[in-house]
């Protein structure tokens, strides 16, 4: 077994792996992912519908809880996929009077060019909403899966047990699990890809398989482009800059490769850059109007983030430094120091961190044994310096804007360790593999040591400042010591699959059973009231407003009606005409945000009781409404009046849901 072992892993003469194992474990995860998705079994939380409209029993709940913190999820992006459904998958929906650009945010399905470089979103336009949810939920978590492999792989050749085990670990970490959507798990998968691509196209002398890779990573770049929430794609992007920047000089320094040759080599990269760079310049001026009226918004709009602005959002390093207790965001969603709530909680495993002062040790062993550093080593921990310097350290903000970094705040920001995590730890097996010795103790003792040292300050400001913390995760203990043991191992030449086990099982720990598994999606407008709004609107079309509850608003959008409800990604220019001619609420309205309505006397107006929700308060019986309102769901009791007649009435679960005809009797 060793024997034939040996012989499957085994690089090929260039020093890659073989083909057989590069594609090993990306065909068993897509196999395995791909009978989930047969079966309609994904991880959306829109059962919280089902929980909140009191339906009982959920048979569509497989295993696990609906989370309703992940509201983004369940409420916004589901809701408009649904209405997307109704409608047909148009490109512009319209729901909002003057229509929502269906193709820039949110990731929806719709008809238009740019889906074809979405593959998370053909699912829903092939199959429909439950096979359609379920191919939408796996398919970037195989693309995290294989790049996280592959890059471990590339790196590593004779790794592919610790290179599986580590891909496993990035995917089942807590912050990609709260904030699991195609927008976070591309952010991911596109650099490791990109970083793996390189590798080998630095390499193999095969013309055909370096423009393979090429290809590969341009169309997964315009894939993750198309995502557009930059705090989350500018760090990969700026950790695979650092990698291929490093690979070069490896390659050129390191192995003695001609420049010239390698510039030969990356022609490849180069033209499927330029032709990615080409695709999403047609996509950004094709939907310019679009784009600019987000960027306008007052929230978010544009932001910079000042160097080392972490010590104010995060004085005491809880936060990004609190892995081992994430485990209490599965019990509690209250605030803590660990985080506001339990995605904003969520975080990373500084494996990369934690490895770094032994890595440095290895690399001044290197340097004294040959006198020639490795560079691709030495250019990722100058990226980790810079990364460590804009959170931690102030005062160098014209730099940092310079390299875009102003625009990610700091909780966003730690998505790079989750890039680096299977990078630095491919790097210290590849430098510990080199050596002679079977031991290396003393960078090993050094990095497990300072990750020890690293938990200290935080128990302790956990203990005096928030003990809940510490009685919700009784487990704490068990996780910090196994990181420090696992941390150790990586420096020890044969069991940095034991170490890459160890990280594993901290990770499920915290992040397993985050996500329920949920059979396709709660379709709202399939429930009696979704039925209800759709047959009146049949009958005699009109616009739309809800009163009450999220679930009366998200009945209203997934029913496809013209509403002045629902959330909107940009403010519609033409309802929000109608609704505030002067432009007094500008303020109040012009952001992304929850569009709900209450009932009042006198003259609209628009509130914001929350950053991203906007509360619009309307007579039923004033002018506005009865020009604009036609029909008003509400799940809350109404005080009668002469200006609205109720003309249907259904049960949900037990919840009582009444549609309203707006008009003077």
């Amino acid at each position: 077994m060793t024997t034939a072992w040996a012989r499957f892993v085994a690089p090929s003469a260039t020093g890659l792996p073989t083909w057989r194992t590069i594609v090993a474990f990306p065909i068993l995860v897509t196999v395995v992912l791909g009978v989930m998705i047969v079966l309609g079994y994904g991880g959306t939380s829109s059962g919280v519908h089902a929980m909140n409209l009191g339906f009982g029993h959920d048979p569509r709940l497989i295993a696990g809880i609906p989370r309703a913190i992940r509201s983004d999820e369940w409420l916004v992006q589901q809701g408009w996929v649904v209405s997307q459904h109704v409608r047909g998958n148009p490109v512009v929906n319209g729901n909002f009077p003057g229509g929502t650009d269906m193709t820039v945010l949110n990731e929806l399905p719709n008809w238009d060019w740019s889906s074809l470089f979405r593959p998370h979103l053909w699912g829903y336009l092939l199959f429909g909403l439950d096979i359609g949810a379920a191919w939408f939920w796996w398919i970037p978590a195989i693309a995290v899966l294989s790049g996280a492999y592959l890059v471990v792989l590339m790196l590593v050749p004779r790794r592919p047990f610790t290179a599986a085990v580590l891909a496993v670990s990035v995917l089942f970490m807590p912050f990609v699990q709260w904030w699991y959507t195609p927008s976070t798990l591309w952010s991911v998968a596109w650099p490791l890809i990109a970083m793996a691509g390189t590798v080998w196209i630095m390499k193999d002398v095969r013309r055909w398989t370096r423009w393979l890779w090429a290809g590969l990573i341009g169309y997964t770049a315009i894939t993750t482009a198309m995502g557009l929430y930059v705090p989350y794609i500018l760090p990969g992007v700026l950790a695979f800059l650092a990698f291929a920047i490093g690979m070069l000089l490896r390659r050129w320094r390191g192995d003695g490769v001609r420049f010239r040759t390698m510039l030969t080599q990356i022609v490849p990269l180069l033209v499927t850059g330029a032709a990615a760079m080409v695709v999403l310049g047609v996509w950004v001026v094709t939907r310019w109007s679009t784009i600019m009226a987000i960027q306008s918004t007052v929230y978010p709009g544009q932001r910079s983030i000042p160097t080392g602005y972490l010590w104010t959002q995060d004085p005491h390093l809880t936060g990004i430094g609190g892995f081992p207790w994430n485990q209490l965001l599965k019990s509690t969603s209250m605030p803590t120091l660990v985080g506001g709530n339990s995605s904003e909680g969520s975080g990373i495993l500084l494996l990369a961190a934690f490895l770094t002062p032994g890595l440095v040790w290895l690399l001044v062993m290197a340097w004294r044994r040959n006198r020639r550093p490795d560079l691709l080593v030495l250019t990722m921990l100058v990226f980790l310096a810079i990364c460590a310097a804009y959170l931690l350290v102030p005062g160098w903000d014209a730099i940092a804007r310079l390299l875009q970094l102003d625009r990610v705040p700091p909780e966003r920001f730690r998505i790079v360790f989750l890039v680096l995590l299977p990078v630095i730890a491919a790097l210290v097996i590849e430098k510990v593999d080199a050596l002679r010795t079977r031991w290396t103790w003393a960078p090993g003792v050094l990095s497990a040591l300072l990750t020890a040292a690293s938990f200290v300050p935080l128990v302790v400001t956990f203990r005096e400042l928030d003990p809940i913390v510490l009685k919700l995760t009784p487990r704490w203990p068990i996780i910090a010591a196994v990181i420090v043991i696992a941390v150790f191992l990586f420096f020890v030449r044969s069991l940095a699959p034991i170490a890459a086990l160890g990280i594993l099982s901290t990770v499920l720990v915290t992040g397993w059973g985050v996500n329920p598994v949920y059979r396709g999606v709660f379709d709202l407008s399939s429930t009696s009231a979704g039925r209800a709004v759709e047959r009146i609107d049949r009958a005699e079309p009109g616009t739309w407003i809800s009163v009450g509850s999220a679930e009366a608003r998200a009945t209203i959008v997934e029913s496809g009606v013209e509403s002045l409800t629902g959330v909107q990604g940009y403010p519609s220019k033409k309802m929000w005409d109608e609704i505030d001619p002067t432009g007094k609420y500008e303020y109040e309205w012009n952001r992304l945000g929850h569009v709900g309505w209450s009932l009042g006397s006198g003259p609209v107006t628009v509130t914001n009781p929350q950053a991203d929700v906007i509360d619009v308060t309307v007579d039923p019986c004033s002018p506005f409404a009865q020009a604009h309102i036609d029909y008003i769901l509400a799940d809350v009791k109404i005080a009668p009046t002469s200006c609205l007649t109720p003309v249907a009435s259904t049960i949900e679960g037990k919840t009582r849901m009444t549609v309203y005809r707006v008009g003077a009797s």
